[in-house]
């Protein structure tokens, strides 16, 4: 009798854990994540772009970032995506459609507080030693990511 209780509320409880997983595939990241993902990174370059899927700006931004995630393939550089959509269930498609090949997180609140990102796109850059330099809201095109990741990575 008991075997069958458990397996009773097992079987009920489960809906309960897959509908709390976000929609898309796509992994929240809260303010605490991210502090230990930009340590795990540490002596890379790393730059955090807000966006979002309804933004121009950001649409017209993802190319550059894109590219500049291939060229800097095999370098001590990360790109990371954070997405700041509410309907999160547009986002792999996305992704696909605009062939994000780098990391991809829905931001935290935190997050989003932390860098206080009040519009998008957003660029945050990380130095090699981990350290925040630049935090600026703002388009930034192929020749600002290329030379902003160019100097950080020249650092010691």
């Amino acid at each position: 009798m008991r075997k069958i209780l458990l397996s009773l509320l097992f079987c009920l409880a489960l809906p309960c854990v897959v509908a709390a997983a976000p929609p898309t595939g796509v992994s929240p990241l809260n303010l605490a994540g991210l502090t230990d993902l930009l340590a795990q990174n540490k002596g890379k370059v790393v730059l955090l772009n807000f966006f979002a899927t309804w933004c121009p700006p950001c649409r017209a931004e993802i190319p550059d970032l894109v590219g500049v995630h291939k060229k800097m393939a095999g370098k001590d550089v990360l790109i990371i995506g954070l997405s700041v959509d509410e309907k999160t269930e547009v986002l792999p498609g996305f992704m696909e459609k605009m062939n994000m090949e780098y990391p991809v997180y829905l931001a935290g609140r935190d997050i989003v507080r932390a860098f206080q990102v009040r519009t998008i796109p957003h660029n945050a850059f990380y130095g090699k030693d981990g350290k925040l330099v630049i935090s600026e809201p703002g388009l930034a095109d192929t020749h600002i990511l290329e030379t902003t990741i160019g100097r950080l990575l020249e650092q010691k």
